[in-house]
């Protein structure tokens, strides 16, 4: 639905002078880069200490002064917080201002099983318009001379992405764009096959566990397509194996933004693939061992963030749950954003379902998202028409109402196979201690010819 002329016009006009800055933003010296990243944190630290209750009782307690933090570096004189904190009380986190009125409610689950709101507002979501620039800089020179460059997008129904993009229809006046089109990630594999001959896209965007499903499905001989000159993904990781596939059998350009509902930009790959570039003006990324103190270039550790852009939720010094290792050596392509590499972020399972259906993680949790008497859930594979969910809900009685209400939907996703519904508080991990919300019998991405 449109929003009002006047809305959108006053949007658009925020929008479009920030577009052009962006463009030559990665270029800049990193000095100036970090100057203004560090001028946004001090705004965003004394905005925080006045109308974020989680920041104000966190400044009285500890003694501190909002003018004692000035640069990154003193980001360290505050603790550390983590998921959990903010998912048992996410209100506790948005701010009490008038900027923050009106801000957009985007969940995820992540890997974890259970919802996380975080909330943004509207002017950091249309500040995010333009933020997208550098790394659309990255997509049209791979996807080759012709132009205008064919895009198909597969996304679950109602993901994140779609959300903002509906919040935009509302808030800018957007060109049509009829050279990008999308596929919801629910349907049937043979109707996504059939959208990518039909349309025959340069670049084909999605998550990265599902996209490396596709094309081991392709290098299989169960599916084929017209090969994309580009695939972008996000949100989840693609194996070293799968992106090697991708790139040498096919050859497919692999490119991927880091991103998270916590914060909308974080860092982009460009085309000489060694890392994550970080837009350290937008969000400052630091790296600190299992007791929380900084680690060196090169050496490994726990991603943490300070998100400078959004004035809804605010979280700084936020454990984000990946692990990377930041780079000092510059990028041959001459950006000056410093580099992220090995990033160890989410991993997810896909199943692979009897008559080539694929069920990614997200479409899973597009069915249950919207249910707040799930506390947590897991989907495992037993064999492959051999499925149990597990579910943790509010109260005992719910379950019942609750598996009657869901399984005419599981059956729409997943077709023909057997699904045992349990309540428990018993979840599976990993034998590294890391929970999944989706456990497949066997790595999809190992998928061969029958």
């Amino acid at each position: 639905m449109s929003g009002h002329p006047l809305i959108r016009a006053l949007g658009t006009a925020y929008v479009l002078p920030k577009l052009h800055r962006e463009r030559g933003l990665p270029y800049l010296p990193l000095e100036v880069i970090r100057r203004r990243r560090d001028a946004r944190l001090r705004r965003l630290v004394r905005y925080a200490a006045a109308t974020v209750p989680y920041y104000r009782e966190l400044f009285a307690s500890h003694g501190l002064e909002p003018r004692q933090i000035e640069t990154a570096a003193d980001l360290q004189r505050l603790p550390l917080l983590d998921k959990a904190a903010v998912r048992r009380d996410p209100q506790r986190f948005v701010a009490q201002s008038a900027r923050a009125r009106r801000s957009l409610e985007l969940v995820t689950s992540g890997s974890t099983g259970s919802p996380l709101a975080v909330y943004h507002d509207p002017l950091s979501l249309l500040a995010n318009l333009a933020h997208t620039e550098p790394e659309k800089e990255v997509i049209r020179a791979a996807a080759g001379p012709e132009r205008p460059v064919r895009q198909l997008s597969i996304l679950y129904a109602r993901s994140t992405v779609k959300k903002i993009q509906a919040f935009y229809g509302r808030t800018v006046f957007l060109p049509a764009r009829p050279h990008q089109r999308g596929i919801e990630i629910e349907r049937p594999l043979e109707d996504v096959v059939a959208a990518i001959r039909e349309f025959r896209p340069q670049v084909l965007t999605s998550y990265g566990s599902y996209l490396e499903v596709l094309f081991r499905l392709a290098d299989a001989g169960r599916i084929s397509f017209p090969m994309p000159r580009v695939i972008k993904y996000g949100a989840d990781v693609m194996s070293d194996g799968g992106r090697q596939l991708i790139e040498e059998r096919f050859g497919v350009r692999v490119l991927s933004r880091y991103n998270a509902v916590e914060c909308l930009r974080i860092g982009f790959t460009c085309e000489h693939g060694r890392g994550f570039h970080l837009r350290e003006d937008l969000c400052h990324v630091r790296l600190v061992d299992r007791q929380g103190a900084a680690v060196a270039p090169g050496q490994p550790g726990e991603i943490v963030i300070a998100n400078l852009v959004n004035h809804g939720t605010v979280l700084l010094n936020y454990r984000i749950g990946d692990l990377g290792v930041l780079s000092d050596e510059p990028c041959p392509c001459g950006r000056s954003l410093p580099l992220l590499t090995g990033l160890e972020g989410r991993v997810e399972d896909v199943l692979v379902l009897p008559g080539n259906r694929v069920v990614h993680p997200r479409a899973l949790w597009g069915l249950l998202k919207s249910r707040p008497e799930v506390l947590r859930y897991q989907l495992i594979q037993h064999e492959p028409a051999r499925l149990e969910c597990r579910l943790l809900t509010r109260e005992p009685a719910e379950f019942d109402r609750l598996v009657g209400e869901l399984r005419p939907d599981f059956e729409r996703l997943m077709g023909p196979v057997a699904i045992d519904f349990a309540p428990t508080e018993d979840f599976l991990t990993t034998p590294t201690g890391k929970f999944r919300a989706v456990i497949a019998c066997s790595d999809p991405r190992r998928a061969q010819a029958p």
